[in-house]
Order: structure tokens, then sequence, then C-alpha cells
């Protein structure tokens, strides 16, 4: 009986560890293709530039609610993480090749959160 639960538990941890494994790789070797690292950065082009306007706004205005410094601080924050992500994406693009999902997700976590706040897609 005690060897069978010994066997039960190894068997249980190796397919765990094959699991882990599994998991790994797809995390590590995923990539993304060159069209849709262009959509994906050109989106966040659009969102860089309405940042930008948002934080020209905020200047003169930081009296207002909207331009409050953590709204502010979290603009640039996102734009500093996209752009990051982007132009390492677009070394994948130059050279026509699937860049990786790690920095593409990163890229699509900035957008998402970029719309998110005061200078993202109107609501």
């Amino acid at each position: 009986m005690k060897r069978l639960a010994l066997i039960s538990a190894l068997v249980l941890t190796l397919g765990a560890c094959a699991n882990l494994k599994t998991a790994y790789q797809v995390i590590t070797e995923a990539s993304v293709s060159p069209i849709q690292i262009i959509v994906a950065a050109n989106a966040f082009d659009a969102l860089e530039g309405t940042a930008t306007q948002y934080l020209v706004y905020c200047k003169s205005n930081l009296a207002t609610p909207v331009c409050s410094a953590n709204n502010r601080r979290s603009v640039i924050k996102y734009v500093r993480s996209g752009r990051a992500a982007r132009n390492q994406l677009e070394t994948y693009v130059a050279a026509g090749n699937a860049g990786p999902s790690g920095l593409y997700n990163t890229l699509i976590a900035a957008i998402n959160q970029l719309n998110l706040t005061p200078a993202g897609a109107p609501r």
C-alpha cells in the first residue's frame, strides 16, 4: 500500500514537471507574425500621439481633475513601456521575422492600459 502511494506521488510529480516544461515552452517559444506587430504598433502610435496631446493640455490645465498627478504618471508609464516594446518589436519586422509574444503582450498591455486613462479612447 505504501509503495502504491509512493508511485502515485512520483507519477503526479513527474506529470506536473511535464506540464511546467510545456507551459515554459509555450511562453518562451511563442511568436507573433510581423503583420500582427505592425497592427499593434500602429495602434500604439495613435495612442501615443493622443497621450502626448493630453500631456500638453495638462501642462496648461493642472487644476482640472482629469489632469491629476496620478493620471499623468499613468500615461507616462504606459507610453514608456509601450514605446520600449514597440521599438524592440520593430527590429523583428524590419528583418521580416516573427517577434516574441512576451514583447507583443507588453505592447498590447500598454495599449489597453492607455485606453483606460484619460488620454485613451473617449468613453
